[in-house]
C-alpha cells in the first residue's frame, strides 16, 4: 500500500487499534492540529516517543496508530478534552517540512500477516478471551466490584490489542505488541501475561469469597 502524509502527535503512550483513549490538548501546536484535522477527516497519527530521542529524530520504522477523533470538548481557555479511537497501524518513515506548527510525517500503512489458519486463530482467541474473563471475575471479586464485564471484539486480530489496553504491560511491551504483525503471536504474548497472574488472583478471589460467606 502507498505511503501517505499524516499529522503526527508523539506521546508517552501506545494507542492500539480498536481502543479508545482520552487526551487533553493544551499546547498551542496541538490545539491547531485539532482544528485542522476536524476540518479534514478527523484523523492524525499517534506514535509513542522514545526517552532521550527528539521527536524529529524518531527512527524509521517506528510503529504508530492512526487516531480518529470521536469526541471533542473545547474548554473556555482554548484547551480541549478529546477522545480518539485507534484505527490502522502505520510505520513512521520521515518527518516532512510543513508550515503547520505540529509535526507532519510520511507513514506507510501496515497489514497483518496471516500465518495461521483462520480456525486456529479463532480457537486461540476464544481461549484467551476465556482466560481474560477469569482474570476480570477474580479482580472484581477481590475488589467487590460490580461493574459489567468489559466488551471484547469478535475479531480475533483485534482481541490482543483490546485486552492489552486493560492489563499491566509497560510501554516497551505495549510497543512490541503494536509492532507485531502476527495476530497469533499477539494473542500468545497477551495470554502469557494472563497465565502468569491468574493463579494468584483466583486464590485471592477464593479467599475473599470465603471471608464473605
Amino acid at each position: 500500500m502507498t505511503a501517505f502524509q499524516l499529522p503526527l502527535f508523539p506521546l508517552g503512550l501506545v494507542l492500539f487499534p480498536g481502543v479508545s483513549v482520552p487526551l487533553h490538548l493544551f499546547e498551542p501546536r496541538y490545539r491547531q492540529l485539532l482544528a485542522d484535522v476536524r476540518e479534514a477527516d478527523g484523523r492524525f497519527g499517534i506514535v509513542c516517543g522514545i526517552p532521550g530521542v527528539a521527536e524529529r529524530d524518531l527512527p524509521e520504522g517506528r510503529v504508530g496508530c492512526v487516531a480518529e477523533i470521536t469526541q471533542v470538548n473545547i474548554l473556555p481557555d482554548g484547551r480541549a478534552d478529546i477522545v480518539v479511537v485507534g484505527r490502522e497501524c502505520f510505520a513512521f518513515e520521515q518527518m516532512v517540512e510543513d508550515d503547520a506548527p505540529y509535526h507532519v510525517a510520511v507513514v506507510a500503512p501496515l497489514e497483518d500477516e496471516h500465518d495461521v489458519a483462520p480456525m486456529m486463530l479463532i480457537v486461540s482467541a476464544d481461549d484467551v478471551a476465556t482466560r481474560f474473563t477469569r482474570v476480570v471475575n477474580a479482580v472484581r471479586t477481590i475488589n467487590d466490584d460490580a461493574r459489567p464485564m468489559p466488551t471484547l471484539p469478535d475479531d480475533p486480530a483485534q482481541l490482543a490489542y483490546v485486552i492489552a489496553a486493560m492489563i499491566d504491560l509497560d510501554l516497551a511491551e505495549q510497543q512490541a505488541l503494536l509492532s507485531e504483525r502476527s495476530p497469533a503471536i499477539r494473542l500468545t504474548r497477551v495470554d502469557a501475561v494472563l497465565r502468569r497472574v491468574l493463579p494468584d488472583l483466583e486464590i485471592q478471589s477464593a479467599m475473599r469469597q470465603a471471608r464473605a460467606d
